[in-house]
């Protein structure tokens, strides 16, 4: 019976005794964890055996391998009760659960939970995501504006592009959302084309973008950036057949200005471009503290 429920279990079963040799491995966990059968062809190896084996090939990531294997040994001895997870070489993501026995000796299942992971960090994702464009959302641009601010206080400055585009109200009006939608997606598009990797590009409003440009020393290469996204954005977006085109209205504030709060650094982006929208369409408006 308990052979039965041994090999019917969904996952590994390692057991060892107080002498902390192998009294046990299911069939489970040696496929599991990929275990070769000259490892077994002499009976069950020693926990330390076992340990130096994946050690050696990289399971539980660099070092030195009699080292690695000695912290394992030594947190086995303390005979804690744990729970933890693994990332493995191949990506796997095991979670492994021990047990200590009155008799002395150990009990610890093996557990793939990649697939929840990995559905649990999509989920994650979609939280921090704008479902239209698949840009960052304004949750997701709030945090890397913090990031970036706490960069700038060790002087690695940034710029903030506030983007509100020009126009976009009369295409939804005459053609309907879905032309909205397909606007908005080509800008997001080709916003994502003009900024680094290292740079941030959210969607927070309607037909508003905001863009952190990171590593920002000098306001030329601020403006460089700016005067790329907004020619981008002006250009030809064929939508079924028609040719629509929209503008964008862009203010821009460095961190410089805004040495207290990383907000203030958007508020000041969004004056900028309130300001550049008062002087008319496709406008760049550069944030100036002396002018609040």
């Amino acid at each position: 019976m308990l052979e039965a429920v041994i090999d019917n279990f969904p996952g590994g079963i390692l057991l060892t005794d107080r002498n902390l040799e192998v009294v046990l491995c299911n069939q489970q966990q040696k496929q599991l964890l990929q275990y070769p059968a000259s490892l077994f062809e002499d009976g069950n190896p020693s926990l330390r055996e076992l340990f130096h084996f994946n050690a050696a090939r990289g399971e539980y990531g660099p070092g030195d391998v009699n080292e690695i294997v000695k912290q394992k040994m030594d947190l086995v001895r303390k005979r804690e009760a744990h729970v933890f997870e693994r990332v493995r070489p191949n990506g796997q993501v095991i979670e492994i659960r021990g047990t200590p026995l009155a008799a002395g000796g150990f009990v610890s299942s093996y557990t793939d939970v990649t697939e929840n992971r990995q559905k649990q960090q999509g989920i994650a994702a979609l939280a921090l995501t704008d479902g239209l464009t698949g840009l960052s959302n304004r949750l997701h641009f709030d945090d890397r504006l913090v990031h970036a601010f706490a960069f700038a206080k060790r002087g690695e400055h940034f710029a903030v592009h506030f983007i509100d585009l020009d126009d976009f109200k009369p295409i939804n009006d005459q053609y309907g959302h879905d032309a909205g939608d397909v606007v908005l997606k080509e800008i997001a598009k080709r916003l994502k084309t003009a900024v680094r990797e290292t740079d941030t590009v959210a969607r927070i409003g309607g037909d508003e973008f905001v863009v952190i440009q990171a590593k920002v020393t000098e306001l030329k290469d601020a403006l460089h950036l700016a005067e790329r996204m907004v020619h981008s954005v002006h250009l030809p977006i064929n939508c079924a057949g028609r040719i629509l085109k929209v503008g964008a209205s862009l203010g821009l504030a460095l961190s410089q200005t805004a040495p207290v709060d990383p907000h203030q650094v958007l508020k000041q982006a969004d004056q900028a471009m309130y300001a550049a929208k008062k002087r008319g369409k496709g406008v760049i408006s550069v944030f100036e503290a002396d002018k609040g």
